[in-house]
């Protein structure tokens, strides 16, 4: 896979193991519990969230990570000389994109995604977007690839 690695926030739900086999970093959002805050995928698991909601009745509350947030994520790979295709949960959902976009901007190499979905559905468009990139397609093929695939994946 050439320069390129694909990113997202944590609600694409992938697992460790198709992470690790594409190479995929995430960024946890927070997840609110409470009064408790928790990192996605860091301090909390689904497991947990379930249990909460069975016993509370309370749905958990994500936490759109922040610009300064984004911008720290996407300056340690680029700085590793990585080009850095990120997608995030839907903007109809999260304030996420726009401030992936905002980090983005004092980037030449970060291209931000809004997947439009949630879940599954953005996990499959990280992975066709890992497999372009395995096949050596260039950042910009790729992201005008996935466009292309957002309208066809609903699963919000």
């Amino acid at each position: 896979m050439n320069n390129i690695i694909i990113t997202s926030d944590s609600t694409t739900d992938l697992s460790p193991e198709l992470k690790e086999r594409y190479g995929i970093q995430t960024i946890p959002m927070g997840i609110a519990l409470g009064d408790k805050l928790f990192l996605d995928g860091v301090d909390i698991n689904p497991d947990m969230i379930y249990e909460h909601h069975s016993k509370t009745g309370e749905l958990p509350k994500t936490n759109a990570n922040n610009v300064g947030e984004c911008a720290d994520f996407f300056e340690k790979l680029t700085g590793e000389g990585k080009t850095v295709i990120h997608f995030t949960i839907s903007s109809e959902m999260s304030s996420t994109y726009n401030n992936a976009c905002l980090a983005a901007a004092d980037f030449d190499n970060v291209y931000v995604i809004d997947s439009r979905n949630l879940s599954t559905g953005g996990g499959l468009l990280l992975i066709a977007a890992a497999e372009m990139a395995k096949s050596g397609m260039e950042a910009t093929q790729i992201v005008e690839k996935v466009h292309d695939l957002i309208p066809r994946v609903d699963a919000t």
